[in-house]
């Protein structure tokens, strides 16, 4: 069955509101960089701005900038020369900044975050200077596991 053009619906294709409105912005150039008048004194908009400082009172100031600062990427070597004793301390001393590190960035205070790969790595070459020292010395993995759980117990940054 063959219909006429006449009887079918035309239809016509509508366009979009946003397309049919022409959007003007009509700013003369007098109000882009109008300066701003103050008692016959003219003041550029710049100028007029107020800035604020805040200022941490002087029991508020914080140390812990300064322990970042000096922060610098580390090599393995370095802590083989080191005791024991020593590495256990650096390695607490590297978590409590990690730590800290973390409260910063949850508290959306200052922080940089290359900072976290250089602990972490830091933390990771005394873990394994540690545990060379163990297969060094015979400890299984077993024994390591043991004693790692009871420098845990004792120190409560490990």
């Amino acid at each position: 069955k063959a219909m006429s053009t006449d009887s079918r619906a035309v239809r016509r294709r509508r366009p979009h509101a946003t397309s049919t409105m022409a959007f003007s912005l009509t700013m003369s150039s007098a109000m882009i960089a109008a300066p701003v008048k103050v008692r016959s004194a003219v003041v550029s908009r710049k100028a007029a701005r107020v800035s604020h400082v805040v200022r941490a009172a002087d029991g508020d100031a914080e140390a812990a900038p300064d322990a970042f600062a000096g922060l610098k990427p580390t090599k393995a070597s370095e802590f083989k020369a080191m005791s024991n004793d020593d590495l256990l301390a650096e390695m607490t001393a590297a978590k409590k900044m990690l730590f800290e590190l973390r409260m910063r960035q949850s508290t959306r205070k200052e922080y940089k975050g290359h900072h976290f790969g250089i602990l972490k790595t830091k933390i990771a070459q005394i873990r394994t200077v540690k545990r060379e020292r163990e297969v060094a010395e015979g400890v299984n993995k077993r024994d390591s596991r043991k004693i790692k759980r009871e420098e845990r117990v004792a120190n409560l940054y490990l």
